[in-house]
């Protein structure tokens, strides 16, 4: 279920790596990020999600930035 992270209880906001910008935290969820069939043996982890003000690209970090596929499809 996601949630509000305080900025000292997450690494510092990342760099948007389409456009350079600063990305700003949404939220946070606490998950394997595995699909379901997996997800109950894998640890689970915080994965923040960011949005780009410059370009509108959506970011999630968990272990790596990886672009929205959802966002990246309304953008074109």
């Amino acid at each position: 279920m996601p949630h509000i992270v305080s900025a000292t209880d997450r690494p510092p906001d990342p760099d948007c790596e389409s456009c350079g910008a600063t990305l700003v935290y949404v939220e946070t969820e606490i998950s394997s990020g595995a699909f379901r069939t997996q997800a109950a043996s894998m640890p689970q982890i915080p994965i923040h999600f960011y949005d780009c003000p410059e370009c509108g690209t959506c970011w999630k970090l968990g272990t790596r930035l990886m672009p929205d596929p959802v966002r990246q499809i309304a953008r074109g």
